[in-house]
Parts: C-alpha cells; structure tokens; sequence
C-alpha cells in the first residue's frame, strides 16, 4: 500500500477546466465529501471518479480533460480522510489511522455521489463509476450495495483485496457493463483485474479487459490513447445494452 501512495504523490497537479465546479456534499453517515463537478452535455454520462490511497481529486486532471472533449460529465470526489473531505461526523477523518469497518464505509462516499447527482436530475442510468485502485475496489462495493445502480463500471488496478475490501465479494452483483484495466508491470493488480475478468465473463456478465500499457491506477490514463478508449468502450456498451432492453 505504500508503494501506491508514493504513485499517487508523484502524479502532477490538474489544471482546471472551464466550467468545473468545486462542490460539496454529505455522506449517509455525516461525512463531508468535498468533489470536482462538470455538467455534462445534453443526455451524456457523469463519471463519478474515486481516487487511490493517499490521493486526492486532483489525480483525474487528464482523465476529465478526456471526458470534457467527449461531452461527457464528472464528479471526482475527495474520499473520506483524504484532502479536502477531512471531516467525518464533526470530527477529523484521516485514512491513515482507518481500521478494515472505517475503508469498508467509504463506499458510502461514492453511494453520496451518486444521490447528489441524482437530486440534479442526473439519475442512475447516466452515473459511470470509475476508480482507481482502492478507489476500484470501492467503486465496486457501492454499485453491488448501493440503492442507486450506475450505468457501467470501470475499474482501474483493482486488487482482490485492498484494505479489507474484497472485490471477488461484490463482483456477481453488479449486472451492468464492467470494464477492467491493468498493467502487466503491476502484478498484484494485474493478476486480480485478469481474474475478476474470468469470473464475469463465466458468470455471463458483460466485461471487457484493457491492457494498461504500464503503471498503477490513473497513471495508466498517461498511455496515449487509453482515456478515450475506456470512454468509448463505455459508450459503446451502454448503446448495446440499451438496445437489448
């Protein structure tokens, strides 16, 4: 885990984009959730980003750049504990004193996110939730809980376990389009986004699975390419499964 919060602080600080928006919003259990919000397009997708451990909103500046050419929308949040989303119930939040229950609530973050947008008229059907490493894995957690079930899943070096969270747990209940991307440099990640990919893809689910190309979580979007691939993919995927329906 300390290797992935060295990645994470050697990454560069995003320059804002026009019309990106600094937001703020409460989690079912009193956490302050501090986010990046661009409004997408008429009909398009909100990508609801969650970072890595150690990280900060601020680690998706070249993915939201992408999904801005596309028309697309973002939410990229602050997790709890982390930047900006310091306060957790009145009290301080700081992942590094989190326990397996505190990583495991986190999910909740993203669960928030998800209502937010909501309220703004921006239901389920057009919510992406995209994460980064534990932020994947948390990602995964809250589209298999949550009330509020997006419209695809993209998972960024996903582990089988990071801090508590197995993602094995939570795969079989999310049925919508899951794509997962990893870097064969990365092997732990590696091997679980292959494997996560065998189970869905024998299950009957809807996956595919990207090769990185190099590096752990966003710094793959570093790849050219790679950013509108996913995008694409997600697209592309949505269309089909609104076809079937």
């Amino acid at each position: 885990m300390k290797a992935l919060l060295l990645a994470a602080l050697l990454l560069p600080p995003p320059a804002a984009l026009a019309g990106q928006a600094a937001v703020k919003f409460k989690t079912s259990d009193g956490c302050s959730i501090a986010a990046f919000y661009l409004a997408p397009s008429s009909g398009a997708y909100v990508f609801i980003n969650a970072h890595g451990l150690g990280s900060s909103k601020g680690e998706w500046g070249a993915f939201q750049t992408e999904l801005a050419k596309a028309g697309q929308g973002y939410l990229s949040l602050d997790l709890r504990g982390h930047a900006d989303s310091a306060s957790c119930g009145g009290k301080p939040a700081d992942y590094r004193k989190f326990d397996k229950a505190a990583w495991a609530a986190a999910s909740r973050d993203i669960e928030a996110a998800a209502a937010w947008l909501a309220k703004k008229g921006i239901g389920p059907g057009r919510q992406v939730f995209c994460g980064a490493s534990v932020g994947a894995n948390l990602s995964l957690k809250a589209a298999a809980e949550g009330r509020l079930k997006p419209a695809a899943l993209v998972l960024l070096s996903p582990g089988m376990d990071y801090a508590g969270i197995e993602a094995g747990k939570y795969l079989p209940a999310f049925k919508g389009p899951l794509l997962l991307a990893a870097s064969p440099d990365d092997p732990y990640a590696w091997a679980s986004a292959r494997e996560l990919a065998r189970r869905a893809a024998a299950a009957g689910q809807d996956v595919s699975f990207a090769n990185g190309g190099g590096g752990h979580g966003v710094q793959m979007l570093a790849h050219p390419g790679l950013a509108a691939a996913i995008i694409s993919k997600v697209l592309e995927r949505n269309a089909a499964q609104k076809k079937k329906d």
